[in-house]
C-alpha cells in the first residue's frame, strides 16, 4: 500500500508541474503590468538561449546570437526544437517564454485589429488583414528593447502598418507591388483628392506629376500597373448581352486572310511571268511549298550561271511590281 500510495503521489507532483492551457484575457495592462511582463519575457529569452548553449554546446556554439531582442528570437525560432526541449530545463523555458509572449500579444490584440482597419479599402479580406497584423505584432514583441523608453503599442503600431502595406502590395494588385511603390499610390491619391476638391475639376497626370514631384512616365506606369483587370466576359451594357470578347478582332483571322489575298494576288500575277522566270521565283522564294533555294542551286538545277539566275530574278520581280501597279495592288502584297 505504501509503494502505491508513492506512485501516485509521484504522478500527482508531475501533472503538477506541466503548464495549464491559459486563455489570456485582451484587456489592456497598466504601464507598471507591461513593464513587469516585458522584463519577465527579456529575462526568460535570455536563460532559454543560455539553456540552449549550455546543453547543447558542439551544435549551437557556432549560431550563439548577440544579446539583442531580435536575433536572440530567430535563434529560438530555429534551434529551439521539439527534440531539444525534451530536456526539462529548456522545456519549462520554452513554455514561459510561449506564455509571456502570448500574454503580450493577447492585451495588444485590440491594437492589431484598430490598424487593420484602415486597409479595410484595398482587396484583401479582413479576416486576412487581421492575421497579418497579428504577425507583425509578434515580430514586434520579439524586437522590442526592454530599455526603451516608449509602449509597446507606440513600437508595435509601426510594424503592424508595415506588415499590413507589404501584404496589400503582395496580394491587392495583378502587378506584384513594393511597399515604396503603395506609399507613392496612397500619396497620388491624396493629391489628387486635394486638388480635385480645391479646384473642383478632376487633376491632370501633369498636375499630379508637379505636386508629386515624379516624372510623368513613372506615374502613367504606376497607375497602368495598378489598373483594375476587365474580365473578357464583362458585359459591356447593362441592357443586352454583348461580352467584351465579341468586341476584340480575330486576330488569327486577320492573318489567314491576309495571307490568303496574297496567295490570289501572286497566283495572279504569275500567270504573265514566263514559265523560267515562274521556275526561279518558286524556287528562290519557296511559293509552292517546296523551300527557298539559293541563286547556286537554282543555277545548278536550271544549268544556268548564278548570275543569269539573279537576272531572271530581278526582271520577274520587276514585272511584278508593274502588273501590281497597274492594277492598283499595294506593293505589301508582293515579294520586296
Amino acid at each position: 500500500m505504501k509503494t502505491v500510495r508513492r506512485k501516485r503521489s509521484g504522478q500527482t507532483t508531475k501533472v503538477a508541474e506541466e503548464p495549464s492551457l491559459t486563455t489570456f484575457s485582451s484587456d489592456l495592462l497598466t504601464p507598471e503590468e507591461e513593464r513587469e511582463l516585458l522584463t519577465g519575457f527579456w529575462e526568460c529569452k535570455t536563460e532559454l538561449v543560455r539553456a540552449l548553449l549550455r546543453h547543447f554546446p558542439a551544435e549551437l556554439r557556432a549560431s550563439r546570437p548577440p544579446l539583442e531582442p531580435w536575433p536572440m528570437a530567430q535563434f529560438i525560432r530555429e534551434h529551439c526544437t521539439d527534440e531539444r526541449a525534451a530536456v526539462i530545463a529548456v522545456k519549462r523555458l520554452r513554455d514561459r517564454y510561449v506564455h509571456f509572449k502570448h500574454r503580450l500579444a493577447s492585451a495588444n490584440i485590440r491594437l492589431a485589429a484598430h490598424v487593420a482597419k484602415r486597409f479595410r479599402h484595398h482587396s484583401l479580406a479582413y479576416s486576412d488583414l487581421l492575421q497579418e497584423a497579428v504577425c507583425g505584432l509578434m515580430q514586434a514583441i520579439d524586437r522590442f528593447d526592454v530599455s526603451h523608453g516608449t509602449r509597446l503599442a507606440t513600437y508595435a503600431t509601426w510594424w503592424i502598418r508595415q506588415t499590413l502595406q507589404i501584404a496589400v502590395a503582395r496580394q491587392s494588385h495583378l502587378v506584384s507591388l513594393s511597399p515604396h511603390h503603395l506609399q507613392e499610390l496612397g500619396l497620388l491619391q491624396q493629391e489628387s483628392e486635394a486638388l480635385a476638391h480645391g479646384g473642383k475639376h478632376l487633376p491632370s497626370p501633369q498636375e499630379l506629376a508637379s505636386r508629386t514631384g515624379s516624372s510623368l512616365e513613372h506615374l502613367t506606369h504606376l497607375q497602368t500597373a495598378t489598373r483594375t483587370p476587365v474580365s473578357l466576359n464583362a458585359v459591356l451594357d447593362d441592357d443586352s448581352d454583348f461580352k467584351l470578347t465579341e468586341a476584340m478582332p480575330d486576330t488569327g483571322t486577320l492573318v489567314m486572310q491576309e495571307n490568303n489575298e496574297r496567295q490570289e494576288a501572286l497566283g495572279f500575277l504569275m500567270e504573265n511571268l514566263r514559265p523560267r522566270e515562274r521556275k526561279v521565283l518558286d524556287l528562290r522564294f519557296g511559293l509552292t511549298g517546296n523551300g527557298t533555294h539559293s541563286l547556286r542551286q537554282i543555277g545548278h538545277l536550271l544549268r544556268i550561271s548564278k548570275e543569269r539566275v539573279r537576272q531572271i530574278q530581278n526582271r520577274a520581280l520587276e514585272k511584278l511590281r508593274s502588273s501590281a501597279e497597274r492594277v492598283g495592288w499595294e506593293p505589301t502584297l508582293l515579294l520586296e
